[in-house]
């Protein structure tokens, strides 16, 4: 019996290695089983996270592309053309693309629609899929991602509008000290900002100073504020002084008190917030409040204190080139605003645009317009008791020709200059005093607002009076300067010497000089001066209230009369050449037109020029 047992640990033995060897090959297959189907598992991720960037590729260059064609041409006509009628089964835009090695895209556009006539709503769709056959097609048995996105191209209200003074390609200061420049408000250029001080030491400046690179600029602009002196800042008021000044300034904004604004975030303090001025900057939820210095360095306090690193950028100029969009604009447009923001009714709700101006030889008012347009140039004087009255966009076709007061609300639009002739003043002007805002919105929402727009320049003074260097030196090269498009072609820098389809030189009226001087002959009965008509040789500018925007430049010879200037508004130009022939030069930003959201209008909407914005709503795997 003992001689078997040694046969039976081998039999046990081999059992034993048997039912091992068999668990360690089930264990094995089991475990490559499970690796395989890993590695099936996270082929097909890859597959599925490739698949889902193509898509994601298509998505954005079929966006970027509609994106770039509607900010270049600013209006949605192309658009609309293209895209009406867009559905999932009749596509639109259709654009293919592929990443060599990678895989391909095909996306379009599948849904259109118009919310508003500001707002065209688009969905796009992109299929993203790995073309193994490498047959340019999507085959059944490829792996694909489907996404789809809404956006909004929109034409908003531009950022320009923000500020008191804006220059997309050149800003400049020359030759102000202490309060022979007061700016009270922010000032930007889209490009460099240069100051140059007086003999007296820095200029007031009682708000914000941005600069920002632009490459289109030629030469390319690095964004810098240029300051002397060792990087000496301008001049501020404090906030008692501000303060005091403005008791007898209505137009100035008012300056930031927690007492009557609120303390920073609250619900009061954003209220108010855009209608302050604060002699100290400081970042509040990640945007600067207050007066500040920004450009390609970051944005810094007066002192010098940096409070953001981050550099600033350029913002996108309104283009007016297409006038027919104006003149269609005055056509059907009809006042929108049903009741103000105080709960009354607007009595020119649904009005039409119209202006009238009183005829002393009929000795009543005449309606000027038709249907909001008036075809070739018009003068308009304004008499003290007989103001300019306006009401909504008005296109003219070629010049606009202006001095005097003004009443109502509304833009005019120049198919080529706004000539500025003598005193531009408001019959009821807006009063930003007040330590309750419902008050002061409710006030200021129904007083006088202008809006100067030119396809071409807006020129002040009598142009028959320019002469080189002044203003002449400044309205052409190398002054003004040249830039590149969105589509890389080159638009050389502006020059007012030159003959246009009028054949006149760039910066004369169309009624030419001696029809200039039948308007200012017939202005002198504007009864401007307290002390009557203002003579021959007194004659000039020394307050425009209006905001005043031109495709190329604004400037002139302005305060020759000895009285200064005061602009209580805004200029917004390509090129900036303002001569200035007496001091004082005061700006004063009518915060009235600038818009605190996306989705809230600004107090007074007055057709100001709208530029191209996107914005995206949704975004979503649809498989």
């Amino acid at each position: 019996m003992r001689r078997h047992k040694p046969r039976r640990t081998r039999g046990s033995t081999l059992v034993t290695t048997l039912i091992m060897g068999g668990l360690a090959t089930i264990t094995g297959v089991a475990y490559l089983d499970i690796a395989t189907q890993d590695m099936r598992t996270a082929a097909a991720r890859m597959d599925e996270v490739t698949a889902q960037n193509l898509a994601d590729g298509g998505l954005q260059a079929i966006t970027q592309d509609l994106w770039r064609q509607f900010k270049i041409a600013q209006r949605f006509d192309a658009i609309h053309s293209a895209l009406n009628g867009a559905s999932p089964t009749s596509p639109r835009w259709i654009r293919n693309g592929a990443f060599a090695g990678v895989g391909n895209y095909t996306a379009s556009v599948i849904g259109y629609e118009q919310p508003d006539s500001y707002t065209r709503r688009i969905t796009v769709r992109s299929v993203g899929w790995i073309d193994r056959n490498e047959n340019g097609q999507l085959d059944a048995n490829e792996p694909r991602q489907v996404i789809d996105q809404t956006f909004n191209l929109q034409l908003t209200r531009s950022s320009v509008f923000d500020y008191a003074y804006f220059v997309n390609n050149y800003g400049w200061m020359y030759g102000f000290s202490n309060e022979q420049l007061v700016m009270n408000g922010d000032s930007r250029s889209n490009g460099d900002f240069e100051f140059r001080y007086g003999s007296g030491g820095p200029p007031v400046i009682n708000g914000s100073i941005y600069a920002s690179p632009n490459e289109k600029l030629s030469p390319r602009a690095a964004g810098r504020i240029i300051l002397p002196g060792g990087n000496q800042a301008p001049r501020q008021w404090d906030s008692t002084t501000y303060a005091t000044r403005q008791l007898t300034d209505p137009f100035m904004r008012q300056v930031y008190n927690s007492a009557i604004h609120g303390s920073p975030g609250s619900s009061n303090f954003n209220y108010w917030r855009d209608y302050l001025y604060n002699p100290q900057g400081q970042m509040i939820n990640n945007s600067p409040f207050g007066a500040v210095l920004a450009d390609v360095n970051g944005t810094r306090r007066f002192d010098s204190h940096t409070l953001d690193n981050r550099p600033t950028s350029e913002l996108i100029l309104p283009d007016l080139n297409d006038l027919n969009y104006y003149i269609n604009l005055s056509r059907t447009w009809r006042n929108p605003k049903a009741t103000f923001s105080d709960g009354l009714p607007n009595p020119n709700y649904n009005q039409p645009a119209r202006i009238e101006v009183w005829n002393p030889q009929q000795n009543r008012y005449v309606r000027v317009d038709t249907n909001g347009v008036i075809n070739g140039s018009v003068a308009l004087i304004g008499y003290r008791d007989k103001p300019i009255r306006i009401h909504g966009p008005i296109t003219v076709t070629q010049d606009v020709v202006i001095r005097g007061y003004v009443e109502g609300q509304g833009t005019l639009y120049a198919g080529r200059n706004v000539h500025i002739v003598g005193d531009i003043i408001y019959k009821n002007p807006p009063d930003f005093r007040g330590s309750v805002l419902d008050t002061v919105l409710s006030l200021n929402e129904r007083r006088d607002a202008l809006g100067l727009a030119a396809r071409g320049s807006v020129m002040m003074g009598n142009t028959k009076r320019f002469r080189d260097p002044y203003p002449l030196y400044y309205m052409k090269p190398p002054f003004t300067r040249g830039r590149y498009d969105e589509n890389g072609n080159w638009i050389p820098p502006f020059d007012a010497t030159q003959v246009d389809s009028t054949g006149r030189q760039r910066y004369q009226s169309a009624f030419g000089d001696a029809g200039q001087n039948d308007i200012e002959r017939l202005s002198l009965q504007i009864d401007i001066d307290q002390n009557g008509v203002i003579s021959d040789d007194e004659r000039g500018i020394s307050r425009i209230d209006a905001v005043m925007f031109t495709n190329f430049v604004g400037g002139g010879n302005l305060a020759t009369d000895g009285r200064g200037l005061t602009v209580n508004g805004a200029i917004i130009a390509k090129d900036e050449a303002m001569v200035l022939y007496s001091l004082p030069l005061r700006f004063n930003y009518d915060w009235r037109i600038r818009e605190r959201s996306l989705d809230d209008q600004p107090l007074i909407n007055i057709e100001l020029p709208r530029v191209a914005s996107v914005v995206r709503l949704a975004w979503q795997k649809t498989r």
